[in-house]
């Protein structure tokens, strides 16, 4: 589940920089994502992912620390480019072809849902799959809290929003948010299909707000909650500015493996199981 929603909160000391017009879309997201389900009462909570986001220029940079990995959104030619700065490689997808993979694997998905049966433990784990694939939300609205509650038997989606700074920023970033949320179903294996998290986006879409706090809760044989926390910031970091210049200058840098889409996730994949072992 590693990476399926987005992004948090922590800043570095702010320059003294002139903020960055909101009708530029350049904007700066920092994000955690918490595996609260995952201790008791008065223990901290893990940590699964920090992320920065950069919105310029007309793409999305989207940078993991942890993996040293950078994606890249250009949403002008609906196609990602990712760079793995560890394992020195770059690979190039298309939206279209990232929704083929996704095509199949949910019909793979359904296959295995229409012919199991068994003891609670699968039931459970089947309902939620059947959730992935046909998310069947009740929504409702807190205009005082600017919050989105969305439940589907147990499972629950909730969203605090704030209001965008200027027109466009929302799209902006939802546009962002529903192709990632198709990447990484299709990149990590263990990751949720993408659909009640488009869902959410829709309402978020529909109510023109950004998510601040987004929890997703579900009663499973363990019980999941995950909660993402995301910062917004309309001005860079002086740091901001490198990253995007070394990133662009490694994407063109001949040295870079490059490879295609499927050899670089089998290689994202063994670098992961070699680490964990």
């Amino acid at each position: 589940m590693d990476r399926f929603w987005l992004r948090g909160l922590l800043f570095p000391v702010l320059l003294a920089a002139i903020p960055v017009p909101a009708n530029a879309q350049e904007m700066r997201i920092y994000t955690t994502v918490r595996n609260i389900g995952a201790v008791g009462p008065n223990e901290e909570t893990p940590v699964i992912s920090r992320t920065v986001t950069l919105f310029h220029a007309g793409k999305v940079y989207d940078w993991v620390e942890s993996a040293r990995e950078v994606t890249v959104f250009e949403p002008a030619r609906h196609r990602f480019t990712l760079l793995n700065e560890r394992r020195r490689c770059v690979t190039e997808v298309a939206q279209d072809e990232l929704r083929q993979y996704l095509g199949l694997a949910e019909q793979e998905a359904w296959k295995r849902f229409e012919t199991a049966t068994g003891n609670n433990q699968q039931i459970r784990s089947l309902a939620w799959l059947k959730f992935q694939l046909k998310p069947e939300f009740n929504a409702s609205f807190d205009q005082a809290k600017l919050r989105i509650t969305m439940l589907e038997h147990d499972c629950r989606y909730e969203a605090e929003g704030q209001a965008p700074p200027s027109k466009g920023v929302v799209e902006s970033y939802l546009r962002f948010a529903d192709a990632t949320a198709e990447l990484n179903a299709v990149l990590h294996p263990h990751a949720p299909l993408p659909k009640p998290r488009l869902l959410l986006n829709e309402e978020l879409r529909r109510r023109d707000l950004l998510p601040v706090v987004v929890d997703l809760k579900a009663d499973l044989e363990r019980p999941l909650h995950l909660q993402a926390k995301h910062e917004w910031q309309w001005m860079f970091l002086p740091t901001d500015r490198q990253l995007i210049s070394s990133w662009d200058a490694q994407l063109t840098d001949p040295t870079r493996r490059r490879l295609g889409f499927r050899q670089y996730q089998q290689e994202a994949l063994s670098t992961e199981v070699s680490r964990n072992r």
